[in-house]
Formats: structure tokens, C-alpha cells, sequence
């Protein structure tokens, strides 16, 4: 971690000096310099809010079609303070033959009373020891909805198409060994 703030410092070190030099030793207006110290001035902002997401804060993007989870914590919303709820779940990446891989990422969800009752029976099942495999779903099929080109899925409004993005999760079963043989 240390070696990617070293190394986003001395970038922009290299670029405040490259900026320098340009401002200072060469024959442009000073519009054109002032709109190079504008635009490097905007590049710092946005690589410094892109940076967020090595610094370990939650993703925000969309969960991974499958996936191991590590751990869940609920923050449930809050009308006094007027603060959102969220469910944060640690996950890692599961391979074709469903063993997990890579470092735990964190993701933020939207808080909802249905993903909140899943996280949560996930949770407790975490603290008993089980290990967990988990699904990406996008909400409950409705039956009374037909035709070929009608939704099949029950959306909210103000949501997408596809329906509510949820999640669901799966015991992983403990693994099969071989007999053992006799030598």
C-alpha cells in the first residue's frame, strides 16, 4: 500500500515540475498556461477520487456474478439522522470450479429490507463457521407477468428493467478426499 502512495506522490511531483518547466520557459500566452495549470489542477482531483478505491473503501460497483463471502456488516438507515443504510459485504472471486481466488474486496449495497433479512442469516451463519458461496440474482420472477417481450421480473420504481439486483447464498459443502489405499 505504501508503494502506490510513494508512487502516486512522486507522479504528481513529476508533474508539478513538468508544469513548471512549461510555465516558466517557454514563449506560450498566458491563457495557454493558465489553462494547463487549470487541467493539471483538475487531473490531481480526479486521480485522487479514483485513488479511493486502492485506499480500501467500499466498491460501489456491481457485485460479481459469483462469489465467496468473508464477512457482512449491516448499517441500518436511520430517520433521525437522516442517514441511508448500507450492507457491506467482504467477498472474493470464485474460479469454474468454485474455489475462491484474490484478495477480499468490499462492496456496498443499497440498504432494503429484503437484502437485509438475506445478509443477515448470512452473518449468523458466518459466526457459526460455515463458509459461504453467494449468487447474484436480480429479484423474484412474477408469474402473472406473460408474453415474450413482458419483464419477467418484478421492479420497483425508479429501478432498473431487470429488477431488484439481490443476492443469495449457498453452503459450501466440505470438500470430497479420496480414499485412502493401503501401501
Amino acid at each position: 500500500m505504501l508503494e502506490e502512495r510513494l508512487l502516486l506522490i512522486l507522479s504528481y511531483l513529476l508533474i508539478a515540475s513538468l508544469l513548471m518547466i512549461f510555465c516558466f520557459f517557454t514563449s506560450f500566452t498566458r491563457k495557454v498556461k493558465l489553462a494547463g495549470i487549470l487541467f493539471v489542477t483538475l487531473f490531481y482531483f480526479v486521480s485522487w477520487n479514483n485513488y479511493i478505491n486502492i485506499l480500501g473503501w467500499p466498491s460501489t460497483e456491481e457485485l460479481p456474478d459469483r462469489f465467496r463471502i468473508s464477512w457482512v456488516v449491516i448499517q441500518e438507515p436511520s430517520k433521525g439522522d437522516n442517514k441511508e443504510g448500507g450492507l457491506y459485504l467482504w467477498l472474493r472471486h470464485l474460479n469454474e470450479v468454485n474455489i475462491p481466488y484474490g484478495m477480499p474486496r468490499s462492496y456496498k449495497l443499497v440498504w432494503n429490507e429484503e437484502n437485509h433479512k438475506i445478509a443477515q442469516s448470512a452473518l449468523h451463519k458466518l459466526e457459526e463457521g460455515e463458509k459461504l458461496n453467494g449468487t447474484k440474482t436480480y429479484g423474484v420472477i412474477d408469474k402473472d407477468n406473460e408474453g415474450n417481450k413482458a419483464n419477467q421480473y418484478e421492479a420497483q420504481e425508479g429501478e432498473l428493467q431487470e429488477g431488484r439486483p439481490s443476492f443469495e447464498f449457498v453452503e459450501v459443502l466440505p470438500p470430497e478426499l479420496p480414499a485412502k489405499k493401503k501401501i
